[in-house]
């Protein structure tokens, strides 16, 4: 399995048999709970007149520079568990008087004058995986193939407002002592989904108590089951997990080959 998170719940959910009439290896009806994702909701800008010897020109692939996560990694040190990373990226403008006509609309228009720089940020914050952030499958509703279609029900929580709160301090006072000026905080109002980076549902893990899948990603009831997309994963950490879900499947395909030639599968 690797449709995407919430398509594997969805796939899986809409597997049932009379041996799983919940969903294929749901015995504990664990499937479909536990869905996190990252918190995009805060951001932060500012100006900064300096080094105007340099400009921006052409496109940036990279899109920036990336602060990885400081909060919480050798011991506790917030009120709120785990933390954050951040984006930082810096850029000049060209400003063209657009205000006269003729030739003289066509000289400004021509000959720009570069602004001073614009430094912007944006957070992304890890959510802990809560048993109440679930999908589950429609009563009624279906799909043009007569498949039942997934309820989303998930919600940020007080943590996630405290790890905005801490980006916002800890970046502000960066800014401030980078000398930026007019810094601004914005919380952009983004809802959880608006995004990417969905996870959870079909978690990893050793206890069938807990957990619906193996260290190796095998479903503990059907061991001819692996699912290695983002369902699997038991947090989200703060940065971009794709790779993560590559290296899962890898991992989980050789474990599959292997196990294939011992005729255990």
């Amino acid at each position: 399995m690797n449709a995407s998170t919430l398509n594997t719940n969805q796939i899986l959910l809409n597997s049932i048999s009379d041996r799983f009439p919940n969903g294929l290896g749901n015995d504990n009806d664990l499937i479909g709970h536990y869905i996190a994702f990252h918190n995009y909701t805060a951001r932060i800008s500012a100006s900064y007149d300096g080094l105007l010897e340099y400009r921006t020109d052409g496109r940036n692939p990279a899109g920036g520079g990336y602060i990885p996560n400081f909060r919480n990694v050798q011991k506790q040190e917030t009120d709120f568990l785990r933390g954050w990373a951040a984006t930082f990226g810096a850029g000049r403008q060209i400003i063209r008087n657009s205000d006269d006509i003729g030739d003289n609309l066509k000289a400004n228009l021509l000959n720009g004058s570069w602004s001073n720089w614009r430094v912007h940020s944006h957070m992304m914050a890890e959510t802990i995986p809560k048993k109440e952030n679930r999908v589950w499958l429609a009563d009624q509703q279906t799909d043009k193939w007569g498949i039942p279609l997934l309820h989303i029900s998930v919600d940020y929580a007080e943590d996630d407002w405290q790890r905005r709160s801490d980006y916002y301090e800890q970046m502000t006072e960066m800014f401030h002592k980078a000398g930026f000026q007019d810094i601004r905080t914005q919380d952009d109002g983004r809802r959880p989904g608006n995004d990417i980076h969905e996870m959870g549902g079909v978690r990893m893990g050793h206890d069938l108590k807990t957990s619906s899948l193996n260290k190796w990603n095998q479903l503990h009831l059907c061991k001819n089951v692996y699912v290695t997309d983002g369902a699997c994963m038991t947090s989200t950490a703060t940065q971009n997990p794709t790779l993560t879900y590559m290296a899962l499947t890898a991992r989980a395909v050789d474990h599959a080959v292997t196990e294939l030639k011992k005729r255990n599968l």
